[in-house]
């Protein structure tokens, strides 16, 4: 096993980052470091070969948000067999993460080390209370515990999959993109008595789909893929979305997180 693994990610609400740092920590313990790196980014030109590579995402229609599965079939192809490990968060089910990314990976000479899923509190319908979510945290930590433990002693697997998945992998991910840009993602709006212009959605967002009107309101476009950040974190509450009635706002937050922390690399930098 390398000394050392880096770690992109992608966190809607909190969830997939807290579960990065639990499993970071863990790997530290093993005496490996864990560097986190913040999705969207440019794919590594340079992979090094004492490195290992992890890729950590929630769950959206049984597969990876669409900007991430984008961001795995850029990785560049590689004769360095470097070890890759996916960690995936979910609330429900996924089907279509370990084998369509296995073959994926495996294509391009990536050596498929480890994979795992981490139930963690549900963002769209935030119905558990807090203790209901805390006994879920203590139990996605241990996993983690677990799953970092197999991974330094080299027991960690990531069983290969029938091929036809990969198509299933391709509709799901046409589905969400449809449902999530085409009807859900065109419902979001800001109260305009409420919203003070700050501006934390547009850096927040991982797509660059929201912009800056004329009069300085934000104005939602045809790319959202329903990470629900703008709407969780919205400093002022002012953002709601007229096609999801049933969600219930303000949305859930890992209450371990800062949004901050969620900002997209080339956001940090702005004021």
């Amino acid at each position: 096993m390398n000394k050392k693994i880096i770690l992109y990610f992608f966190s809607g609400t909190g969830n997939t980052l807290w579960a990065s740092r639990q499993f970071a920590e863990e790997m530290q313990k093993h005496g490996i470091e864990t560097r986190l790196v913040p999705l969207p980014c440019a794919v590594p030109d340079n992979l090094e070969d004492d490195s290992t590579i992890a890729i950590a995402f929630p769950v959206y229609s049984s597969t990876a948000p669409p900007f991430v599965c984008d961001w795995i079939r850029s990785l560049p192809e590689t004769k360095k067999t470097v070890p890759v490990v996916l960690i995936s968060t979910l609330a429900g089910f996924s089907g279509l993460v370990k084998g369509p990314f296995y073959h994926i990976l495996k294509k391009k000479g990536y050596m498929p080390l480890a994979v795992r899923e981490f139930i963690m509190p549900p963002n769209y319908f935030h119905k558990y209370n807090d203790a209901r979510n805390f006994q879920i945290m203590e139990r996605a930590k241990s996993a983690a515990a677990d799953f970092a433990k197999e991974i330094s002693e080299g027991k960690s697997q990531w069983p290969a999959s029938p091929s036809f998945l990969n198509p299933l992998q391709l509709v799901a991910e046409k589905f969400f993109k449809h449902g999530g840009t085409g009807f859900l993602g065109k419902g979001f709006h800001a109260d305009k008595g409420k919203c003070t212009k700050c501006g934390f959605c547009i850096r927040l967002c991982p797509v660059d789909n929201i912009n800056s009107t004329t009069d300085g309101y934000p104005a939602w476009t045809g790319k959202c893929q329903q990470c629900l950040r703008c709407i969780t974190y919205c400093p002022a509450d002012a953002i709601s979305n007229r096609r999801m009635k049933l969600v219930l706002y303000p949305g859930y937050k890992c209450p371990e997180i800062s949004p901050d922390d969620l900002l997209p690399a080339k956001s940090k930098e702005q004021p």
